[in-house]
């Protein structure tokens, strides 16, 4: 029940924003008709124009969203608004629900969810070699000393960490994976490797600004469990790793 109060929340906050939005273009609309000042209306009638170019996008946008969630494919006219919508108007979404009180963790965590089932949904497919697995150096061991952000076969496999088991799980499948130290280092290594499909592990809040940044890579997102805090000996949900790999990649399934 929390959960769907969660998206609840965060839908309630879509209307809210796209109302505003109707609402301030109809008054620019009203005031360019009936206005007396004809510089002022040339200004207002500009601002309506692009306001309006804007909330088309937006409403075409929102309709290819409809289209991947209820009927599971998504026609060439919209994905471009809908990818517009999604990493734009949705950001502006979680920071104005932000400055309103609500909570920038659960409004985060339910921008990735939708843009998981977005991703899932669209039912893309590539082979493992084209998938590029990113994690975050808080998964290592705070301790150890052999650190893995520029070499994975530093990894001692002593069993202190998750480092050890993505290795091998990466031998198994055939995917790249990468620990990285931050955002930059993140999409540094996007450019530079250039995969076809990205799954992503870290906190709510690097999830969000990588997906949007990396944009128009398919990105699944995986939240981190975080026992001892944020940024500290972090872990791997398993369970959702798994899912995301077997939603992308050809030879699971």
């Amino acid at each position: 029940m929390p959960e769907k109060q969660n998206y609840f929340s965060f839908w309630f906050l879509v209307l809210v924003v796209f109302l505003g939005f109707t609402l301030i273009l109809g008054f620019l609309w009203f005031y360019n008709i009936f206005g007396t000042s004809v510089f002022i209306n040339i200004f207002f009638l500009v601002l309506s124009l692009f306001l309006t170019t804007l909330f088309l996008i937006l409403i075409t946008g929102l309709t290819g969203i409809w289209f991947v969630l209820r009927k599971n494919k998504l026609p060439v006219i919209f994905q471009l608004p809908m990818a517009l919508t999604v990493n734009y108007f949705f950001g502006f979404v979680v920071r104005a629900g932000e400055a309103l009180g609500f909570s920038r963790e659960k409004l985060q965590s339910n921008y990735i969810n939708l843009t998981n089932s977005l991703v899932k949904n669209q039912d893309q497919r590539f082979w493992s070699k084209d998938i590029l697995v990113l994690a975050p150096h808080c998964i290592q061991e705070a301790n150890c000393p052999h650190r893995v952000t520029h070499d994975l076969n530093n990894c001692r496999k002593c069993g202190k960490c998750q480092i050890g088991n993505l290795s091998e799980i990466r031998k198994d499948i055939g995917f790249r994976l990468e620990v990285v130290t931050g955002g930059t280092a993140a999409r540094q290594m996007v450019k530079k490797i250039k995969p076809k499909a990205i799954i992503a592990v870290a906190c709510e809040r690097d999830l969000m600004s990588g997906i949007q940044e990396v944009f128009p890579h398919p990105v699944l997102g995986v939240v981190n469990i975080r026992p001892q805090g944020p940024c500290f000996n972090t872990e791997v949900d398993w369970t959702e790793l798994e899912r995301a790999i077997k939603s992308l990649c050809k030879e699971v399934g």
